[in-house]
């Protein structure tokens, strides 16, 4: 990108909290949820892949002299394992969740059907809140790129 744009002011965005904090608050059988994802590897996921994986985004944007947008932190509490009501509270779909009917009930080649549970496959994806969350961090990364022209 810097070769071919090198004027640009490049934005890189980390991952949300999309795992929650206490793996226990999942419902195991869920798929609404982590479906049959064991509680060590929830705690796997995060700590060994998610979180580090947000330290090599942050740690490159940083090497390149870019702006790294935190979403994680904002996040916690939010995860695909928090209760749908109120709206508010959970911003990541879990493996079936709420979306748009062009989103596949059922993924081919796989056994996953969320159609069983009247839902699309999200695969542990933010919502329209969580999206809201993320825009609002990455207009002010915006803004403040466009201030230091």
């Amino acid at each position: 990108m810097h070769d071919a744009a090198p004027h640009a002011k490049v934005i890189t965005v980390g991952c949300p909290a999309v795992l929650p904090e206490d793996a226990s608050a999942c419902n195991r059988p869920s798929l609404t949820e982590l479906g049959s994802i064991s509680h060590a590897d929830v705690n796997w996921l995060r700590e060994d892949v998610l979180e580090p994986l947000n330290g090599s985004i942050k740690r490159a944007s940083s090497f390149f002299g870019d702006r790294y947008v935190d979403i994680y932190s904002s996040s916690p509490g939010h995860d695909a394992c928090q209760p749908a009501e109120p709206a508010d509270t959970k911003w990541v779909e879990g493996i079936c969740g709420e979306a748009g009917d062009y989103w596949p009930a059922k993924l081919p080649g796989t056994l996953l059907n969320c159609g069983v549970v009247g839902k699309r496959a999200t695969l542990v994806h933010p919502d329209a809140e969580g999206h809201a969350s993320a825009a609002e961090h990455v207009e002010r990364a915006i803004r403040i790129a466009l201030l230091e022209r």
